[in-house]
């Protein structure tokens, strides 16, 4: 059966307080919650929570990192997180949901290169029928390289979500979908305000550079995609009240593929995509899957005519 492969180079724990933080002050929580954090360990989670093969790859260290291995364990997320030892620890991300909200995001262990090269022995194991998704910042933009250029050899779909210099130089790598969110797209070019059109034609000059699908979201705009055909799907977000930011875009992911890997249509991957992006917004933290199917009738995808 195939599996969707994703890698999390610097997981986290992430404590998120319900307080209005007040500096310099003792501050006390309304609510507090813990959760394993990561852009692909949110991917594999709410890909479980879909019902779909999963497996999160990346590394863990010390005694937090044992943490985050075993709440996911609990979550019942199979995983492979390669243990990284020299006294490193992984980080604990701290957030703060008050007026202001307000985040402090831990730097995480340094890789050596010896780390790298067992988690490029580890992906040997992935198949042409998989998919390989690899999200987030990286301190080494080279190794985002070689796993894409690794994985794309034994011929299976590859995700990339990042930005920067590091989306850049991995767009070589012919990724079969990327996603950056209108601002994040404008960033690229060094343009502000997007409106959806500038949009698509940015999209298309990194299609030009090698990307070869590239979903934009629009947070309360929703979606577009821009088809390696050069076909443009347009979706509307659902209607509710934004409760967390955190994780939609990875929720979007999962639901993108697990749309894709079932039906093989642009269109019905885009409507899951959004449906399950806008589930986890509306939650506390990533959606469910029946919040995710109670959203679908709410979202429109329309295919919208352009000039190629």
């Amino acid at each position: 059966m195939a599996v969707i492969y994703t890698i999390t180079t610097n997981p986290s724990i992430d404590y998120t307080m319900d307080t209005d933080l007040v500096l310099g002050k003792v501050n006390r929580p309304r609510t507090e919650v813990i959760y394993p954090g990561g852009k692909g360990i949110n991917v594999s989670l709410a890909l479980r929570q879909l019902g779909e093969e999963t497996k999160a790859l990346g590394f863990a260290a010390g005694r937090i990192g044992q943490t985050i291995r075993d709440m996911l364990d609990d979550l019942q997320c199979p995983h492979n997180l390669l243990d990284l030892g020299g006294g490193r620890q992984s980080r604990i991300n701290v957030k703060f949901k008050g007026n202001p909200e307000t985040a402090v995001n831990g730097f995480g262990p340094l890789l050596a290169e010896e780390d790298m090269v067992r988690l490029l022995d580890l992906l040997r194991g992935v198949k042409e029928e998989d998919m390989v998704v690899l999200s987030g910042w990286t301190k080494s933009i080279p190794f985002y390289v070689s796993i894409l250029r690794q994985v794309s050899a034994a011929g299976c779909l590859t995700v990339l979500d990042c930005t920067g210099e590091a989306l850049w130089q991995c767009l070589s790598c012919r990724p079969f979908l990327i996603k950056p969110n209108l601002a994040e797209l404008g960033a690229l070019f060094g343009v502000e305000d997007l409106e959806l059109m500038e949009g698509v034609d940015l999209a298309r000059q990194l299609q030009r550079e090698g990307a070869r699908n590239v979903l934009v979201t629009m947070g309360g705009g929703g979606a577009f995609l821009l088809t390696e055909e050069q076909e443009l799907y347009s979706a509307n977000a659902c209607i509710g009240q934004v409760r967390n930011t955190v994780g939609a875009g990875d929720s979007l992911i999962a639901g993108f593929l697990t749309g894709w890997k079932r039906t093989g249509d642009y269109s019905e991957a885009l409507r899951l995509g959004v449906a399950a992006g806008c589930a986890t917004a509306f939650s506390d933290w990533l959606g469910t899957k029946s919040e995710t199917m109670e959203l679908l009738d709410q979202i429109q995808v329309q295919r919208v005519p352009i000039e190629i």
